[in-house]
């Protein structure tokens, strides 16, 4: 008993110790909350023009493309996640906008490039220096490990061309040397020791992982078409203004304490306990961002709150339970015991089919979903595997004491009277229609804009000295040609030059009127002269690869969710209620599409981030009613007469509590962000959190009003075919 009673002091100590490390860190290895890598949004960083070297021709479409794809797997690799590639075709420039460094403090562009590597041209030459294999043939390049001999080795994969061209040339050099080299620089000289076809080859004798891994990173590094230099490199300003950090401090802060407030007021003693687990969370979550210097940018932040929500989902679903024990007269340890071991189906489904969704976006997904991604599922494996742990090991720690082993310290849970949802359904259907088709049609009446992101758009580059107000301008050039617009202000460092950077969206390009429509707008008021010194036309930011593994990846999350659902509820049959449920989610994500109809917000990443993170929220509502319908089958098929209709609206009316509460919290929490944002004038955070609120309280009503109902509808649909 006594070993029992000192947990809960071991569990703050643990936690006392994690919010140390997370706001101090621990040297250069451990990096703290002060550390973060911060994206362009809210730190600014770097823009660099790299164009084609020792070529007076301007390369191909196909070639700029796979150019511009090296470069994102180099930012990828470097968990640069925060980043705008684009390419100006008529010049053939490729422009490249990336974060500074956590640790930066000269701010110095020509030093931050050199993060992105070398961007030489690769070559598979033959001793006398004849070129047999272009880098461009190489699909990858990754570090072994000879299962034989221990040692590491580099293995390349090449594309079909790249396969054809190493075989007759590893048939000719059998016994001699291949160089490779980047440009003129001989950077590798293995031994051909057979012919090698099928386009995969190892280059061994690595003296150990660290000569591996950077043989392994020039080679990808150099897969480009052509040699490539820096032409110009600028300083950018944060796309949200210099407040937008500490706005979202403060109101992250003021969140957290809300969501304190209201778990204490409801659940009382285990309220405390859960958000004991949720700061320590909180600091799991930040130092697996801060560690590997992921870029924390909108939809990190999106992940963030999203993790946050689950956080308290699964102590809410815990609560709740241990209050339904206590209802039946259970005693408070009983309540407790029974009440983590009846919430954790719950918790395991919801959270794995979460992690499920962030690993298929981790796969196919580069800079925007790569980080939604990767801080969900490190946020969905903190939570299943430290916050239910954590707080479990701390509440039955601290009912070993008398004073709080009192049932005035606990919320039992009320007898509700059923309400009709399944019922009823015709009605919600019938509501539900109306919403989607009103949105339809105010979202059709005022069109759908597509920000630069997807569209690309023409480049306005202005010099001038003094201050420049970006959200003015912004307002100001969006009412005047009705086209989204971008404000950004950068300095060159060599000459000290200021420029302001307008990116309009579109694929039209730009009459001479409409520029100079712009020039005499953002001059119309305020002392400062701008001279326009710079136009050119840019293809969308996220590329087109991008945008097809973006919808590849919520087709494939959609059809997890199918298959898991199917396998996981059987009882239910499993295809009629994963079904069920990829339907509401695609509520959800109509819901937020009309939203940025309906408010006129031009659809860029934020939209993508959103749907996603609305996809992972509502999912988890779901399996929780399913989960609980399921239990109730159980109990129904040993002996208690009820229809599927009566059973279904049971359930619905068991998991209201926790469904409201859960949406509560963290639509609290996205409210906070969207008040300051309107008070601080961040437009980019503003239409970021109204779509994501709106989602919030659509994907709770969907798991409430629409999947259970639907999967009811399907059943008897099913049952009146068999009859």
């Amino acid at each position: 008993m006594k070993n029992k009673k000192n947990h809960i002091w071991m569990a703050l100590s643990v936690i006392a110790a994690f919010i140390l490390l997370t706001i101090f860190g621990a040297g250069d290895d451990f990096k703290g909350i002060r550390d973060m890598r911060f994206g362009i949004d809210i730190r600014g960083g770097v823009e660099a023009v790299f164009e084609p070297a020792g070529t007076a021709k301007v390369p191909s479409e196909k070639q700029l493309e796979a150019a511009r794809n090296v470069i994102e797997s180099r930012l990828d690799a470097e968990n640069i996640t925060d980043r705008e590639v684009t390419v100006d075709k008529s010049e053939g420039h490729i422009i490249v906008r990336f974060p500074w460094k956590s640790d930066e403090k000269e701010f110095n562009p020509e030093a931050a490039i050199s993060e992105l590597g070398e961007t030489a041209k690769l070559t598979f030459r033959d001793p006398k220096g004849n070129i047999l294999v272009e880098g461009e043939n190489v699909a990858d390049s990754s570090v072994t490990r000879n299962r034989d001999t221990g040692e590491y080795e580099v293995a390349l994969q090449f594309d079909r061309t790249g396969a054809e061209a190493f075989a007759k040339a590893t048939q000719e050099l059998v016994g001699k040397q291949m160089g490779i080299y980047m440009d003129e620089l001989m950077i590798s000289n293995p031994k051909v020791n057979q012919v090698i076809t099928g386009g995969q080859a190892v280059i061994n004798g690595m003296e150990n992982y660290d000569a591996a891994k950077a043989l392994s990173d020039k080679i990808n590094s150099g897969a480009l078409p052509f040699s490539m230099k820096t032409s110009n490199y600028n300083t950018i300003s944060p796309t949200l203004g210099s407040q937008a950090l500490k706005t979202m401090v403060t109101a992250s802060v003021t969140a957290i304490i809300l969501v304190i407030i209201f778990m204490v007021s409801i659940y009382r003693l285990p309220g405390i306990i859960s958000c004991l687990t949720l700061i320590f969370q909180m600091c799991l979550q930040i130092l697996a961002l801060s560690i590997p210097q992921y870029t924390l940018t909108l939809p990190g932040i999106a992940g963030l709150i999203l993790s946050v929500g689950m956080a308290v989902d699964a102590n809410i679903i815990i609560s709740e339970r241990i209050g339904e024990e206590l209802k039946e007269g259970t005693s408070i340890r009983a309540a407790v015991k029974k009440g983590y071991q009846h919430a954790f189906s719950s918790v395991l489904d919801g959270n794995l089919t979460t992690a499920a969704v962030a690993v298929i976006l981790m796969i196919f997904g580069s800079g925007t979903m790569l980080s939604f991604g990767y801080t969900l599922l490190t946020g969905v494996i903190i939570n299943l595997l430290a916050g239910v742990w954590m707080s479990r090991f701390m509440l039955e720690s601290v009912i070993r004491y008398n004073k709080f082993d009192n049932i005035k310290l606990f919320r039992r849970k009320k007898e509700r009277r059923v309400i009709q949802f399944a019922a009823k359904r015709k009605w919600i259907f019938l509501f539900t229609a109306c919403v989607l088709i009103a949105g339809a049609a105010v979202t059709g009446i005022n069109g759908v804009k597509l920000d630069t992101q997807f569209t690309g758009g023409v480049v306005l580059k202005y010099t001038y000295s003094g201050d420049a107000d970006a959200d003015k301008i912004s307002e100001g050039i969006n009412a005047a040609l009705g086209r989204p617009v971008s404000v950004q202000t950068s300095q060159d460092t060599a000459t000290g030059d200021k420029k302001l950077v307008l990116t309009l969206a579109g694929n039209k390009g730009i009459s001479p009127e409409e520029q100079k429509q712009v020039t005499d707008e953002i001059n119309r008021n305020g002392t400062t002269k701008y001279e326009l010194s710079e136009t050119f036309a840019v293809e969308p930011y996220i590329g087109a690869k991008a945008l097809k593994n973006s919808v590849i990846a919520i087709v494939l999350s959609s059809l997890f969710i199918i298959a898991y659902i199917w396998v996981r509820f059987k009882s239910l049959s499993g295809l009629s209620a994963g079904v069920s449920a990829v339907i509401a989610l695609m509520h959800d994500a109509a819901l937020v599409f009309f939203v940025f109809g309906v408010f006129k917000i031009p659809v860029n990443d934020a939209f993508v981030a959103v749907t996603l993170t609305i996809i992972g929220y509502s999912i988890n509502d779901t399996i929780v009613l399913y989960d609980r319908i399921r239990e109730n089958l159980c109990k129904s098929n040993r002996g208690k007469n009820e229809s599927l209709c009566g059973l279904v609206d049971r359930s619905i009316t068991e998991t209201l509590g926790r469904s409201v509460k859960t949406a509560c919290t963290t639509a609290m929490c996205v409210a906070v962000v969207l008040i300051f944002s309107v008070i601080y004038h961040i437009e980019s955070i503003r239409i970021f959190s109204l779509p994501l609120l709106v989602g919030i309280i659509s994907g709770c009503y969907s798991s409430v009003c629409v999947a259970g109902p639907l999967w009811v509808t399907w059943k008897e649909f099913r049952s009146r075919r068999k009859k």
